[in-house]
C-alpha cells in the first residue's frame, strides 16, 4: 500500500472512530448509568481516586467496579489519568474530539462516574523539577544495574525507565552514554516530576493502573511509597500492591503454603486436573490456560533432525522478547535479556556443549535481526526454526534448558528435563523442580555441572504449581466463564474491542453485580495481595470454590 493510501486509510478509520455509530458503547454506557448511582456532588469531592485511562475494553468493566468501590470507600471523585504524555498530533486530536463529543472510551469512563480526565502536561515548574532531578539520577547511574535500581525522592523508578526505553525505542539493551538514552532519561524524569507534583497538590486516596511495569506504573510507585492503596485490575485478575510487593502476579511465592492448606481431596483433584491439562498442551492443543495463544509450541515433528547426534550435552536457550519488560517480576541476575544472552555467548566458547537457541514462535519485529547478529558473533550456537516442536527437541535428547523466567520452566520439568532460571523472582521460584541460582557464581556453576545426575524432579510439584497458577486461581471472578466468552467472540484480541461490552451486558445479573461489589469491598478493605474466592463468600471456604471450578472446567472441556 502506498504512503498516501495508508494515510487515507488511517484518516478514514479515525473519522469512523470519532463519528461513526457505536452501539456497544451506547449500550454499555446506558447500562453503567443504571447500575452505578451517580451523585450531584461527585465533582466537589476533594479526595481523588485515580483510574488509568486506556482502551483495553475488557478492563473497563473491572475499572467500573473498582473505581466505584474505592470512590465510595474514600468519599472521593474518580479521575481518569492518561498513562503517558500524548505525543503525536493525531493522538492529541483524537483525545480532544473524543472528550469533547463524549465518544468511545471517554463516554464509557464518564458512564461509571469519572468526573475529569488528567493529561500529563509539563509546566515550567515541572520541567525545572525534572532538570533538577537529572544530575541526581546521573550521579547514581554507573552501570545498567545502577539504572534498574535507580531511586529518586524515595521512589524506585529505575526498572520502569529501563523497560520503557527498551519497548519504546525497540532497543535490546541500554547504552548509558548514548544521546538517545540521555534524552529518554530526561523525558522519563519529566513524567516522574509531573506525578510527584500531582500527588503533592492533591489528596489522592487510591490508584489503579493497567501495568506494574513501564513508566505507566510511576503513579503506582509513588502511591505505595506514601502508603496510598494501589491496585492493578483487569478482566481476569485484581492485585493490591504495596511497597514490599510492587509487582502483580507475584502470588506464586504463596503457592506451596496455600496448596498445603487445601483438603486432601481438593489437592488430589487439582493435581489430576493439572496433569490432564499439561498433557493436552503437549499434544499440540492450542489455548490451554493461555487464551492469548494462537499457535502451539508442541506441534508435530519436522521432516529433519534438529539436534546433532553427539556425546556432548545439548543445551537449549529459550529466548525472551528483548523489548518486552525484562523486569516484569523484579530484578533478575542480568539487567536485560540481551546481557543474559551475551553472557551465554561468551560462556559457549569456554564450555564444550552443543548450544542451541530458539525464539518464541510469535517474536516481535526486530527480534530476528538481533538473534542473527548474536549467532554471527557466537558461532557455537545453532539457531533452531522458531516453529520447531519442543516435543521433537525433547525426543532428540536435549539435556537442559536455560531461561530467565519463561513458562518453559514448568513445561520441560513436566518432561523430566532440567531447567536453569536466571532470576530469583521467576514464577517457579517457590518449587525445586527448576534450578534457581542466587548469583552469577551459582549460575555459572549450575551450567558447568549441567550433566550432573544429582538433580531430581518431583513431578507432583510441577502439577501443584500448574494447579495453583491456572486452575485454583481462576480467571472467572468477573465474567462467569472468561475463556468461553473469549472463544465466542473469536479470540483473545476481541476483548479489546467494544464487542466485549455487549457480552458483559448480556451476561450481567443483579446477583452477580452485588457479589462483585461485595467481594471488591472485602478485598480493598483487607491487606490481601490478590482477589480470590475468599472475598466472594466470607462464610464458605475457598476450597469449595476450587472444587466447583474444577468441575466446571471438566464439564466445559476447557
Amino acid at each position: 500500500m502506498a504512503f498516501g493510501q495508508k494515510i487515507t486509510a488511517r484518516l478514514v478509520a479515525l473519522l469512523h472512530d470519532l463519528f461513526g455509530p457505536q452501539p456497544e458503547v451506547a449500550q454499555f454506557a446506558a447500562h453503567n448509568g443504571r447500575v452505578f448511582a451517580r451523585h450531584d456532588g461527585d465533582k466537589q469531592r476533594k479526595s481523588v481516586v485515580l483510574v488509568e485511562f486506556n482502551e483495553m475494553h475488557s478492563a473497563h468493566i473491572a475499572y467500573s467496579y473498582l473505581a466505584n468501590v474505592l470512590a465510595n470507600e474514600h468519599d472521593a471523585s474518580i479521575v481518569a489519568h492518561f498513562p503517558h504524555p500524548l505525543s503525536s498530533i493525531g493522538v492529541k486530536l483524537r483525545a480532544r474530539i473524543g472528550k469533547l463529543l463524549n465518544r468511545g472510551s471517554w463516554r464509557v469512563y464518564r458512564s461509571f462516574g469519572v468526573t475529569s480526565f488528567l493529561e500529563i502536561k509539563l509546566t515550567p515548574g515541572i520541567t525545572a523539577r525534572a532538570r533538577a532531578l537529572l544530575p541526581q539520577a546521573l550521579a547514581q547511574i554507573n552501570s545498567k544495574s545502577d539504572l534498574e535500581n535507580l531511586t529518586l525522592e524515595g521512589v524506585w523508578i529505575g526498572d520502569l525507565i529501563y523497560d520503557t526505553f527498551l519497548m519504546t525505542m525497540k532497543q535490546p539493551t541500554v547504552e548509558l552514554n548514548s544521546p538517545l538514552f540521555r534524552d529518554w532519561l530526561l523525558r522519563s524524569l519529566e513524567t516522574f516530576a509531573f506525578w510527584l507534583d500531582y500527588f503533592d497538590r492533591h489528596d489522592v486516596r487510591a490508584v489503579n493502573v493497567s501495568h506494574c511495569v513501564y513508566n505507566t506504573a510511576m503513579p503506582l510507585r509513588i502511591a505505595v511509597g506514601r502508603a496510598i492503596p494501589a491496585f492493578q485490575i483487569n478482566a481476569t485478575h485484581a492485585y493490591r500492591l504495596t511497597k514490599d510487593r510492587v509487582f502483580a502476579y507475584g502470588d506464586y511465592f504463596d503457592f506451596p503454603r496455600r496448596f498445603a492448606a487445601l483438603p486432601a481431596e481438593v489437592r488430589e483433584a487439582g493435581l489430576a486436573e493439572a496433569k490432564a491439562r499439561i498433557e493436552r498442551r503437549f499434544s499440540g492443543e492450542v489455548g490451554i490456560d493461555m487464551a492469548y495463544s494462537t499457535r502451539s509450541a508442541y506441534g508435530s515433528f519436522s521432516g529433519q533432525r534438529l539436534l546433532r547426534e553427539s556425546d556432548r550435552p545439548k543445551v537449549l536457550i529459550a529466548t525472551h522478547c528483548f523489548f518486552d519488560s525484562p523486569h516484569s517480576y523484579g530484578n533478575n541476575l542480568f539487567p536485560d535479556f540481551w546481557e543474559w544472552l551475551e553472557y551465554l555467548g561468551k560462556l559457549s566458547g569456554e564450555v564444550d556443549f552443543d548450544w542451541y537457541i530458539k525464539t518464541h514462535p510469535d517474536y516481535l519485529p526486530g527480534t530476528k535481526e538481533i538473534i542473527d547478529d548474536f549467532i554471527r558473533r557466537h558461532p557455537n550456537f545453532t539457531l533452531l526454526p522458531a516453529h520447531s516442536s519442543h516435543n521433537q527437541i525433547i525426543a532428540e535428547g536435549v539435556s537442559a534448558v536455560l531461561t530467565v523466567y519463561g513458562t518453559i520452566g514448568f513445561e520441560y520439568a513436566a518432561k523430566g528435563i532440567k531447567v536453569i532460571n536466571a532470576s530469583s523472582c521467576n514464577p517457579h521460584i517457590a518449587y525445586d523442580f527448576n534450578i534457581h541460582p542466587r548469583n552469577l557464581d551459582e549460575y555459572a556453576d549450575s551450567i558447568s555441572n549441567i550433566s550432573s545426575s544429582n538433580f531430581k524432579i518431583n513431578e507432583r510439584k510441577v502439577f501443584e504449581y500448574y494447579y495453583m497458577k491456572n486452575i485454583f486461581n481462576t480467571e472467572n471472578y468477573l465474567l462467569p466463564n472468561y475463556a468461553e466468552t473469549i472463544s465466542l467472540m473469536g479470540g483473545y484480541d476481541a476483548q479489546f474491542t467494544p464487542a466485549i461490552y455487549a457480552q458483559w451486558v448480556k451476561q450481567w445479573t443483579p446477583e452477580r453485580h452485588a457479589a462483585i461489589i461485595a467481594a471488591l469491598e472485602r478485598f480493598t478493605q483487607s491487606s490481601d495481595f490478590r482477589l480470590d474466592y475468599t472475598h466472594f463468600d466470607s462464610q464458605e471456604p475457598h476450597t469449595q470454590h476450587a472444587l466447583e471450578m474444577d468441575g466446571q472446567a471438566r464439564n466445559s472441556g476447557s
